[in-house]
């Protein structure tokens, strides 16, 4: 028998869940009379000539009293934060170390419309790109649970400006950038701490745009996006 993977899982668990919680709200006149009322609101309010804001709130509030009260939504909740801190635990021992080297890109190359990044959006577990040689492409992944480091050091940075794009959800990123290359942050995150060097700024739901040098003479120029909810981001030299 084919094992079912974790998406189909949780598919599952929020269809039954929502099956669960339509049962009980049909057979529950303490959850059903209110949710009728509050939709019956709704209609009024939005087929009336004259729109009424009050019918509007009374009738959110009586279909959002209704739903939040049912037990299934409130067991649903629950199961959902228990999984998450599980998983979280689990990949907290769990780094995405990608160190990147690149030689000169070929020529030949440029005539190509569209190729596979070597660089791979990752959820769950580790990616390791070691020993390898690539052309440099701007790097823009998205992860998951876990911290991921992105290894700059032995890149050979083509002039102008590079981009690097990181999207994670919980966990912390840290960026090893060369000593000769000029750096700007875009960071935005819920919470955390953003690090560059030898500076710290906590950040609290907010959105921070850093030069940490203004090296006008430098050739290369590495332009780092990220986007954390909950997570440190730490970017240094090497």
């Amino acid at each position: 028998m084919k094992k079912m993977s974790k998406t189909s899982l949780i598919g599952w668990f929020m269809l039954i869940s929502a099956i669960g919680m339509g049962f009980e709200i049909l057979f529950n006149w303490r959850l059903f009379i209110p949710l009728v009322i509050g939709c019956f609101l709704l209609y009024t309010a939005r087929n009336s000539r004259k729109k009424s804001n009050v019918r509007l709130i009374i009738g959110l509030f009586l279909i959002a009293t209704s739903i939040l009260s049912s037990a299934f939504l409130k067991f649903f909740i629950l199961v959902a934060v228990i999984y998450g801190l599980m998983q979280y635990s689990k990949t907290k021992k769990l780094t995405n170390h990608i160190v990147v080297k690149t030689v000169e890109p070929d020529p030949k190359s440029s005539v190509l419309k569209k190729k596979q990044p070597f660089i791979k959006n990752i959820f769950l577990g580790s990616q390791k790109v070691v020993n390898e040689v690539f052309e440099w492409d701007d790097i823009n992944i998205q992860c998951g649970l876990g911290d991921t480091v992105v290894d700059l050091g032995m890149t050979m940075l083509p002039p102008g400006e590079s981009t690097v794009v990181i999207r994670s959800f919980i966990g912390n990123v840290q960026l090893l950038v060369p000593f000769d290359a000029s750096v700007v942050v875009n960071h935005s995150g819920i919470s955390g701490k953003l690090k560059v060097f030898d500076e710290e700024t906590e950040i609290f739901n907010s959105n921070i745009i850093y030069h940490p040098d203004s090296n006008e003479n430098s050739v290369r120029t590495i332009k780092i996006i990220t986007n954390v909810i909950v997570g440190n981001v730490e970017v240094r030299r090497i």
